[in-house]
């Protein structure tokens, strides 16, 4: 080889351009990964809450207005008796409440279904309160609200600590109460999730990738002498120099492909005064060393999207053991708008043709 320096394939800086614009080749990956998302997780979501949704409740609210009695034996700060949240819950599935509501609906509730059926809410106005039924019926909940109404007043009369309880606001019919669906919102979570799994799996993919790209790659994973890729305008000048005092060159390539022929019908119609000759997979055909030995020059022809740096780097391996001298190396089968749009030729075209328009 030209160069003797050994070079690390897992050491090579991190191309931050060549990763974006790559991943912008891939733009419908992320589009699909964002609606397949939001898909997902939207569609379970209105699935759970919408369509196999728990049965309907209704809801019918009693809001009443309570006066304390007045504690003659407390402290000025404390001269009024209140009951709290706690309490209130505690007696509003009491035992007297219970035979009321048995007798208004016709059967006998528990105390636990009564707990679930009803309960209150105590404002920062200890004197306001809310009691709500929700039960799966409307005229039950208006049924047992009913049975409420006309308690609460007698229940204050047999407390010391109440010495009046008024009825403010009595419900006519009970309310269908509205579930909090928010499926755009698990859509949309959906959706950011899918496409932060998909950046994570392509940017694994990519640094598991170790297929050549750009021609410098070639230099900067195995320090070849690279004359060029197919396309760029510098190619046939390097290689011009490079066999200008050599006549028989042959090129050589990891694998046979479509791409290694096509390389070679290049060069032969771009110098026809060379000779050239082509030697494909040279692993599948190590006996070919003895004539690449024999030859002025010999020309590596790598794939470009097809020949990874181990495959290549095991190649290099077998031509060092065999003492075949590398006269350089070409990248072929580019993908000539990623290579035009990285060293920025594609943008400069297109600016110098809109200003001779």
């Amino acid at each position: 080889m030209e160069e003797s320096k050994t070079w690390d394939l897992y050491k090579e800086p991190f191309d931050l351009k060549l990763f974006l614009l790559q991943m912008l080749q891939k733009w419908y990956i992320f589009i699909l990964s964002f609606l397949g998302g939001a898909l997902f997780l939207g569609g379970g979501y209105f699935l759970v809450n919408v369509v196999f949704a728990p049965t309907r409740e209704y809801q019918a609210d009693i809001i009443c207005y309570m006066q304390y009695a007045v504690d003659p034996d407390a402290s000025e700060s404390y001269a009024t008796d209140y009951f709290n949240e706690y309490t209130w819950n505690e007696w509003i599935v009491c035992d007297e409440i219970q035979e009321r509501i048995a007798e208004a609906v016709g059967y006998e509730i528990t105390e636990t279904e009564l707990a679930a059926y009803v309960s209150t809410t105590v404002p920062a106005d200890v004197r306001l309160q809310t009691i709500s039924v929700v039960t799966t019926d409307p005229d039950l909940s208006l049924a047992i609200a009913r049975c409420y109404e006309e308690w609460l007043p007698v229940f204050a009369e047999n407390q010391r600590e109440l010495d009046s309880i008024r009825i403010v606001d009595s419900p006519e019919q009970a309310y269908l109460v509205e579930e909090d669906v928010r499926t755009a919102r698990a859509a949309l979570l959906g959706g950011l999730i899918g496409l932060f799994l998909c950046c994570m799996v392509l940017w694994l993919t990519w640094l598991a990738d170790d297929r050549i790209y750009l021609p410098q790659q070639l230099y900067r994973r195995h320090g070849l002498k690279v004359l060029g890729a197919e396309g760029q305008e510098e190619l046939d000048e390097n290689v011009r120099y490079a066999v200008a005092d050599r006549q028989n060159i042959a090129l050589v390539g990891t694998s046979g492909s479509a791409h290694f022929m096509e390389t070679l019908s290049y060069f032969q119609s771009t110098f026809p005064e060379k000779h050239w000759e082509s030697v494909m997979g040279t692993l599948q055909y190590p006996e070919g060393a003895s004539k690449l030995r024999n030859m002025d020059g010999v020309i590596l022809v790598a794939e470009a999207g097809v020949d990874s740096s181990a495959l290549i780097e095991r190649v290099l391996l077998f031509y060092r053991q065999q003492e075949i001298v590398l006269t350089g190396a070409v990248l072929w089968g580019c993908d000539q708008k990623l290579l035009r749009r990285y060293y920025g030729t594609e943008l400069w075209r297109q600016a110098l043709h809109r200003r001779k328009k």
